[in-house]
């Protein structure tokens, strides 16, 4: 023990990076030596375990190991390092660095598997490919970064504007007086008039659409000074509600935005020269027959580890094409966000927009419009974000989910730049669009040497696999490392007593001066980045416009292809001809800003050159500043203005006037009914018992009981399909609500220990729930068909063990993280489990060659069910299946006798079964987890919840405690997957998809009450009446015997008179804002005005055409899509009005203890 113990004080007096590189050493070693020797520790514990694991995991989790030593010694670069140019540059190149150093593991791994792979990148093509993804990432995060800047917090709706951007360019595409321009057959010649009414459209209405979701939604938590947390959470019922109304509105089908039919043609692209490079990994061993062949065709007797060629076959220089419809993408985005950033240093705008981020109460105080700023801000973002979608939508096709797609690599980017840092947020980008980018080719190299061909498709996990690192390794991102180099950098030139030379500044300004080196130099970083932007500006422009000018309709007559509609032709030639008006404008003010301007400013340069060297600088700008503000202030006081001042406050006298009169007709008309209702209405609640407030635990008690009980006759009202019998349909009808409800209610109980008791915004239980869907399906089918044939109890423990271990070893790396970076990297890796689900063998059995998914795993008692205690064998001596025995009417059953006894006219669903045990399942769960909340344990958590330092400070050991509340809430999401994977019957990647689970389970949380199990079995109870009403709608749809036929019709009418008529619908609203503003009712009044402004949006935007491509037969709504709406307005609407949910939490107070001394 002693000499234990002497180890263990050498060890703790080693330095901190010598101990992690000491570890690092270790599992480098151990995974090297498992890869290529298969003697590592997983090794020997299969060895222990008879060989029992499956060697792909073996040598996965030792690969897994080996890239993750990898990203440890970059976390121990960043944490441990002493500051220098060494450590600069290691973080600079570090994911040049990682690229090969996972290549190197890779190698390793090929090795072991004594097998070979070539990786093949096209330098160029790589180059371009990262443009495209980190412009992508880059104008969500830019959004992201903008509302975190100003409002503080995560904006899970801003891909919904990069989605409505992509969608107002297939409005416009579809427009009556812009369709001509895509009907026209390729003629060679580019057509901007689409493109330009795109950018401009994109960005005004979806800024549009971010200012009104804004008032409508984010204003009334301000207002109230709500947290962060709930700001976000709502903006995930603002997402959903995005989605489904433009799902509702474009449909379900794939679009893509084509300006003109020649921007599709491949001969339009941009050409460069490229380096082909092919890794060649593992195995290197010519056969004596064999030579090697490299990319340029040459014949090599060995197998070079990097083959790198310029040339073809034929000597030609190697050249790849990055096409225009693909190049404007990272042009435009990159542009924007450069715009976007010198507006926010170099403007009153961006002062006051960084002043109310910095401390929104001294803001208001200095005479800023707060609230203008955030609508600025709102309108900004998701303009930006608007403008990016539509150029993306030239790119593929796409559906309204694709923009979710792009999300959390977006979240990935800011996170690596830091939230708030926009520079921060452009190099991430650019690193993230690297990695996805690099890691396509990879994937396709070693994809089927390693017997997983399907591996391409697991690029789109990168992204998500950053995040994760990311959180991990340096949770501050490099932009809070670039400003604190900032700092430092000012703070030793405050200290350096060195003056500038101004000679060398009057060089610089005679060489660089429209760059501003000199000013750069004589350390005026504002007005030298302020002559590199003009000049930068100046450039750019004129390039674009000459380029514009070289790429469109030449000066002079229109040709109209043959075979063209005349009325089409007609109206395509005046748009061409304005077209070329334009351009040729455009293209004249290019010619003068390059390089006319950069010219003039040179002059200019040379004059402050002149000053300086002869020290007698004076900024020669400063006295047309001043003047220039004079004549704004003068202008702002005018006498015309005062007058107009006094006629509009005339107007308002009058209108209040009107307003206040209008008001007390309408008060004195409704005050005694108001008092009328409310009197009888708390004499139902007194009689009902919930007079005392559902915040004390009677009155939770009895509104439970209440809305239990009007939920269970909804439930006994819901009809099912007359033509069948009624019993039996009945039957499965409740029984399917059971089910349902009883995996919703465990997940949500699940959530409400991590969240709602512990205060861990957990967006992951689907990847706890996953853990327990797949563990048991994965174990439990048979071995013939890839499974591992383990009886269900002892598969269901295991799976929810892992589940428990994975929350526990995430809880300590990540609960440490702010709310919303755990909220991030929790349903990140849902992300990446449901995106391995498609990809990786490991998860699927019982699936054709091919397939996706996991099947054919057996259900708890569904053979006894059917066929009986005893085996039942068939007349070739096989056993029958539970579906053989179903529809063999001489088997005795429990299935067939219930069935009989209750006159189904066929044995009873296996769902009747699997609603009893769902039921026992959810009151073992709600009663061990009312246990815990009623022990010490459950007071220690609401604790940390309520304020963590202080029970630090009472000697909890925090962490400990958050990592056994995931662990257990991650057990509990486990139990829930197994019962998910029984309900479902087989397992595909969609049933992980966020807002088939997650938000749901969310929404059950939010409106049911955090912290009170009671309100999430009514949360869970609504949420699942929903999905079973929605469903008996789309039912009743398509037959008129149905019943509720007539609510689905009356359903469609109003539907497709919103897509027909919207200027009824939007003088309606307007007559709705116009009496509510009479009557003093403002909130009504904005809301309806907002939403008249949508639908008179809808009449200039939305013609026939649109209507016609979308509803191709008649008008019917898609009723999947209005349950993804109801569930978004059950989150916003809940967290808008009534926060605490229907059953708020009741405040425990443990009794108190009876017997000693009373004194």
């Amino acid at each position: 023990m002693t000499a234990l113990g002497d180890y263990r004080n050498q060890w703790s007096q080693l330095e901190r990076w010598k101990r992690r590189l000491v570890i690092a050493a270790f599992f480098f070693i151990e995974s090297t030596l498992g890869l290529l020797s298969q003697v590592g520790v997983l090794n020997v514990v299969d060895i222990l375990l008879l060989d029992s694991l499956p060697t792909d995991l073996v040598w996965l989790l030792q690969t897994f190991t080996l890239i993750c030593v990898g990203f440890g010694l970059i976390k121990i670069t960043f944490d441990d390092m002493q500051p220098g140019w060494i450590r600069s540059s290691i973080i600079a190149t570090s994911p040049i660095l990682l690229f090969f150093y996972i290549l190197l593991t890779l190698h390793i791994l090929l090795l072991g598997l004594d097998t070979s792979a070539s990786v093949l990148i096209d330098v160029a093509s790589l180059g371009t490919n990262t443009l495209t993804w980190s412009s992508t990432y880059l104008s969500i995060a830019v959004g992201l970064t903008l509302t975190y800047s100003v409002q503080r917090y995560g904006n899970f709706a801003q891909s919904e504007f990069f989605m409505i951007g992509m969608y107002v360019g297939i409005a416009l595409m579809w427009t009556n007086w812009l369709f001509p321009l895509n009907e026209i057959p390729s003629d060679g010649h580019l057509s901007w008039t689409l493109f330009l009414w795109m950018l401009f459209g994109a960005f005004v209405l979806t800024g549009i659409a971010g200012v009104i979701i804004d008032r409508l939604v984010y204003r009334g938590f301000r207002d109230r000074k709500a947290s962060p947390d709930v700001m976000m959470i709502a903006s995930l019922g603002v997402a959903l509600v995005l989605r489904a109304l433009t799902y509702l509105r474009f449909g379900g089908s794939t679009q893509r935005f084509v300006p003109d039919a020649d921007w599709m043609r491949g001969s339009q692209a941009f050409e460069f020269p490229t380096i082909l490079t092919r890794f060649n990994l593992g195995k290197r061993q010519l056969e004596l027959d064999q030579v090697y062949t490299s990319i340029d065709c040459e014949e090599m007797n060995s197998i070079p580890a990097v083959d790198i060629v310029t040339t073809t076959c034929e000597g030609v220089a190697q050249t790849t094409n990055y096409a225009y419809n693909n190049a404007f993408l990272p042009i435009v985005s990159f542009a924007t966000v450069f715009i976007l950033l010198a507006i926010l240093t170099r403007t009153r705008l961006g002062r006051r927009m960084r002043a109310v981020a910095d401390n929104p109460e001294l803001a208001a105080s200095s005479g800023i419009n707060v609230e203008r700023v955030h609508m600025t801000s709102a309108f900004l973002s998701a303009g930006i974000s608007g403008i990016g979608g539509g150029i993306f939508g030239i790119t593929l096709l796409f559906k309204p989910i694709t923009a979710f797609s792009l999300l959390l690599p977006s979240f990935a980017v800011i996170v690596l730049g830091t939230i708030g840092s926009l520079p921060g947020a452009i190099a991430a980008a650019l690193i993230i669009g690297f990695v996805r980018a690099v890691s396509g080719p990879v994937l396709i190299g070693i994809g089927n040497p390693i017997g997983r061909s399907g591996y391409s498709a697991l690029a789109e996990v990168m992204p998500y696999a950053i995040i994760i690192a990311i959180l991990l390794i340096i949770p501050k991102g490099i932009g809070d490392a670039y400003d604190r180099w900032k700092i430092e950098r000012l703070r030793e030139r405050a200290k350096s007593p060195k003056i500038p030379d101004r000679r060398y500044s009057a060089a610089l300004g005679l060489l660089m001066g429209p760059l501003g080196a000199h000013h750069f130099h004589q350390r005026r970083s504002g007005r030298g980045i302020s002559t590199l932007l003009v000049t930068s500006s100046a450039f750019f422009i004129g390039k674009a416009t000459s380029f514009i000018r070289a790429h469109s309709y030449p000066s002079g007559p229109v040709a109209v292809p043959d075979g063209v509609d005349p009325d089409i032709a007609s109206s395509w030639v005046a748009m061409i001809e304005s077209e070329q008006a334009f351009i040729s404008v455009i293209g004249a003010i290019g010619d003068v800003l390059w390089p006319w301007i950069p010219l003039l400013i040179w002059i200019f340069c040379i004059y402050e050159s002149y000053l300086i060297f002869n020290n007698r600088y004076k900024d020669p700008i400063h006295p047309f500043k001043v003047k220039y503000h004079s004549i704004l202030s003068r202008i702002s006081g005018s006498p015309n203005k005062h007058s107009e001042q006094t006629i509009s406050r005339n107007m308002k006298v009058k209108i209040e006037s009107f307003r206040a009169n209008a008001d007390s007709w309408l008060t004195i008309r409704t005050t005694s009914l108001s008092g009328r209702l409310r009197e009888k209405g708390n004499d139902i609640l007194q009689k009902a018992g919930i007079g005392e407030g559902r915040r004390t635990e009677s009155g939770s008690k009895a509104a439970f009981r209440l809305f239990l009980a009007l939920l269970l006759l909804f439930v006994v009202w819901l009809p099912v399909d007359p033509a069948s019998n009624f019993m039996f349909a009945k039957t499965l009808q409740v029984s399917n609500i059971v089910t349902f409800l009883s995996i919703y209610l465990i997940m949500s109980l699940s959530l409400n220990l991590s969240t709602g008791y512990t205060g861990l915004l957990n967006f992951g239980v689907i990847f706890f729930v996953s853990i327990g869907a797949i563990g048991v399906g994965v174990l439990t089918a048979p071995s013939d068909v890839a499974g591992y044939g383990w009886p269900i109890i002892p598969a269901l423990i295991f799976s929810m063990l892992v589940a428990a271990i994975s929350g526990w070893l995430l809880a300590y790396p990540t609960a440490r993280l702010r709310g919303d970076y755990f909220a991030v990297i929790t349903i990140s890796l849902g992300e990446v489990v449901r995106i391995l689900l498609s990809g990786e063998p490991l998860l699927k059995t019982g699936t054709t060659q091919g397939a996706i998914g996991v099947q054919r795993f057996p259900k708890p008692l569904e053979t006894w069910w059917f066929c009986g205690r005893g085996k039942q064998i068939d007349e070739n001596g096989l056993e029958l299946s539970p579906f053989d025995c179903k529809n063999n009417e001489a088997i005795d059953s429990a299935a067939r006798t219930i069935g009989e006894a209750l006159s189904f006219g066929q044995p009873a669903p296996y769902y009747l079964l699997l609603a009893i045990m769902g039921l026992i399942c959810v009151m073992i769960v709600w009663r061990s987890l009312s246990m815990l909340y009623s022990s010490p344990w459950g007071r220690i958590l609401r604790s940390i919840r309520e304020d963590e330092d202080v029970a630090q400070h009472h000697g909890h050991d925090v962490m400990t405690h958050k990592a056994a509340a995931l662990a257990v809430s991650a057990a509990v999401a486990a139990f829930a997957g197994a019962l998910f994977a029984w309900y479902l019957g087989s397992l595909q990647p969609s049933f992980m998809q966020p807002s088939r689970t997650t938000f749901l389970v969310w929404a059950a949380f939010v409106i049911g009450g955090a912290g009170n199990n009671r309100g999430m079995l009514i949360g869970a109870l609504i949420i699942t009446l929903n999905e079973f009403v929605i469903n008996r709608l789309v039912a009743a749809q398509s037959s008129a015997s149905q019943p509720l036929h007539e609510l689905a019709v009356a359903i469609d009418t109003v539907f497709a008179w919103l897509v027909t008529e919207p200027m009824q619908a939007a003088l309606l609203m307007i007559a709705i804002m116009t009496l509510s503003y009479l009557f003093r009712r403002k909130a009504i009044a904005e809301s309806a005005g907002w939403m008249a402004s949508v639908f008179l949006l809808m009449v200039w935007l939305l013609h026939q055409r649109s209507i016609d491509e979308v509803f191709r037969t008649d008008i019917q709504v898609n009723l999947a899509y209005v349950k993804v709406l109801i569930i978004g307005l059950i989150i916003v609407i809940s967290l808008k009005y009534n926060e605490k949910g229907l059953l708020p939490e009741v405040p425990y107070r443990p009794e108190r203890p009876e017997g000693g001394d009373l004194q």
